[in-house]
């Protein structure tokens, strides 16, 4: 028996984006915290520190992209049936709605770029 051919909506494709931008700044923000805050004295270079978050952050980031991919491909929202891509179309309130939520997500990411990060430089 075929499987008909499916496709991932743009909608599915941002959040899938913007939620998995948000878990690796938190990921990384909360390793790389963790690393400044528990490596000892005499190892607190900047290289050493540089190459603890990098090691930190791809060596477990991989495992998680694989799991978060996993994850998503077991939630139907977003996919269609090729031959019914026409009847997928978004209303203009839920539009509104999206643009609103990705407005604010951006926002967020902003905020925690721009304000958060030199407060923790302090």
């Amino acid at each position: 028996m075929d499987r008909p051919i499916t496709l991932e909506l743009k909608r599915r494709t941002i959040t899938k984006s913007l939620v998995w931008r948000l878990i690796g700044i938190v990921w990384t923000w909360i390793g790389a915290y963790f690393i400044l805050l528990l490596m000892p004295p005499k190892f607190k270079t900047a290289s050493i520190m540089a190459t603890a978050i990098v090691v930190y952050h791809h060596s477990t980031r991989m495992v998680m992209y694989y799991l978060y991919e996993r994850i998503w491909n077991n939630i139907l929202w977003g996919k269609v049936d090729k031959d019914k891509l026409e009847t997928a179309a978004i209303s203009p309130t839920r539009k509104l709605i999206w643009i609103f939520v990705v407005t604010l997500s951006l926002a967020l990411i902003f905020f925690l770029i721009l304000y958060v990060t030199p407060i923790m430089k302090k």
